[in-house]
């Protein structure tokens, strides 16, 4: 089990959801946690970088050295996830050693 990373803003932006979908998110967060990554619904978008996908919203994680990190959430408005959000994961992927 690896001790999930979840950046900041990703962290404050959970807090001013609905209950409800805190609770949700949450829960599929821990099942990240515990490496029990086969009963969420995720879907590849490039390389490492993944989203999660809880109803409406979306969560951009990654793993590296077998740690997942959370680096945005979005709720999602169109068919394809932004290619800034993207971008700014790999970045992220890449700066961390």
């Amino acid at each position: 089990m690896a001790t999930i990373h979840i950046l900041n803003e990703v962290r404050n932006a959970l807090l001013i959801l609905a209950e409800p979908d805190q609770a949700r998110i949450s829960a599929r967060l821990h099942l990240l946690e515990i490496g029990e990554g086969r009963a969420i619904f995720t879907k590849k978008l490039r390389g490492p970088i993944q989203e999660m996908i809880v109803r409406q919203y979306r969560l951009i994680f990654f793993h590296k050295s077998r740690r997942p990190y959370v680096v945005d959430i979005f709720k999602k408005q169109s068919r394809k996830t932004p290619r800034r959000i993207i971008e700014r994961a790999e970045k992220i992927y890449n700066t961390i050693p």
